[in-house]
């Protein structure tokens, strides 16, 4: 890790003592941030006395591959100053490392599983209730994990050449799954548990829909090695209007470990980004995919994938690592080599 300290307006004692702070604070985050690249961490120290308010300022910036922390720490005595300063950054690259990690994911998992479960009694009395509306109405807010997880096989399916580009909606899909739940859900209740079966059930409608294509003639046209990343194959027909309506937007950091990704510096927008990352997972085969961005995008244990799949936990697992591998292959022959995706874009245009 890389340093940088700045000292203003302090006496010569301070500074001293301020030198021994500093040095404790740069080992201290040295060993905090040694996953990353240190020639792409920077820590940078400005310590200034406030001779007006007779206090000591101590603002640190930690600089990371993904991000820009800071924290700031304010008091009467220069070591209470910085002990502020350092538990607040420190607080910064504890949620910043838990973002990379994908903690977040796996809590937005357990928040949808645990809001249908939540709200099974009332959808239980509307269905007996034969209110086929008011169970529509109260499912549907719940169901954006869902419709993530649907616009995203659409989008897979586009550009493996499977489905025409604009030919699903994924809110008529997660539409269609939700009334096939109300038909059906005595049964779901008995034989298993809602969220599964509605994300079992929508894989089921877009199988559906590529196998008619496929029985009235319809070939598939694999994405191109060079497929410029506004191609209208990364486009989706959607009702923006629609409840379940949300955009994602892949970053290198949601497919690869913390501590992996040294952004480079590129003029790819946040959209083309996106696009490269779901055009380099449309090349690995289908199951290995599902079970990569089911796990570490949508955060289902290797549990609940092996079941969707009806695969082994242990092939589910080496499936995940296997695109792993490949998507940091990928990475590193793309994303650190700008120029390449340009003149791929240019060149196939």
């Amino acid at each position: 890790m890389q340093y940088q300290i700045v000292y203003r307006d302090i006496s010569p004692a301070d500074k001293k003592a301020a030198e021994g702070y500093v040095s404790r604070l740069v080992e201290r985050f040295q060993r905090l941030t040694k996953r990353f690249d240190p020639d792409s961490t920077i820590l940078r120290v400005v310590v200034e006395g406030l001779e007006k308010k007779k206090n000591f300022y101590v603002n640190l910036t930690l600089s990371l591959p993904q991000a820009v922390l800071s924290a700031r720490g304010e008091h009467k005595r220069l070591k209470t100053a910085f002990k502020i300063a350092r538990e607040r950054l420190e607080k910064e690259l504890a949620r910043h490392l838990s973002e990379l990690r994908g903690e977040h994911v796996y809590k937005r998992r357990q928040h949808y599983v645990h809001e249908i479960a939540k709200a099974m009694p009332e959808l239980t009395a509307d269905r007996r209730a034969d209110l086929q509306e008011r169970f529509r109405d109260r499912l549907r807010p719940l169901l954006r994990d869902l419709y993530r997880i649907a616009r995203r096989e659409i989008l897979f399916h586009q550009l493996t050449g499977e489905l025409p580009p604009g030919y699903l909606d994924p809110g008529d899909v997660v539409d269609e799954a939700v009334l096939w739940a109300y038909e059906n859900y005595d049964q779901i209740v008995a034989t298993g548990d809602l969220a599964f079966a509605l994300h079992k059930k929508i894989l089921e409608i877009i199988r559906r829909e590529i196998k008619k294509l496929q029985e009235e003639g319809h070939e598939a046209v694999p994405v191109e090695e060079a497929l410029p990343l506004d191609d209208i194959r990364y486009k989706l027909k959607e009702d923006v209007e629609s409840p379940f309506y949300e955009i994602e937007r892949l970053r290198w950091e949601d497919v690869l470990p913390a501590g992996e990704v040294v952004e480079p510096e590129e003029k790819l927008s946040s959209e083309e980004l996106s696009n490269l990352i779901m055009r380099e997972l449309s090349r690995v085969p289908e199951e290995k995919r599902q079970a990569f961005v089911w796990h570490v995008l949508d955060g289902l244990s290797v549990t609940e994938i092996a079941k969707l799949l009806g695969e082994e936990e242990e092939k589910v697992a080496q499936d995940i690592e296997e695109v792993r591998k490949y998507i940091k292959e990928r990475w590193q022959v793309l994303a650190t080599k700008p120029k390449n995706i340009e003149e791929e874009t240019e060149a196939a245009q």
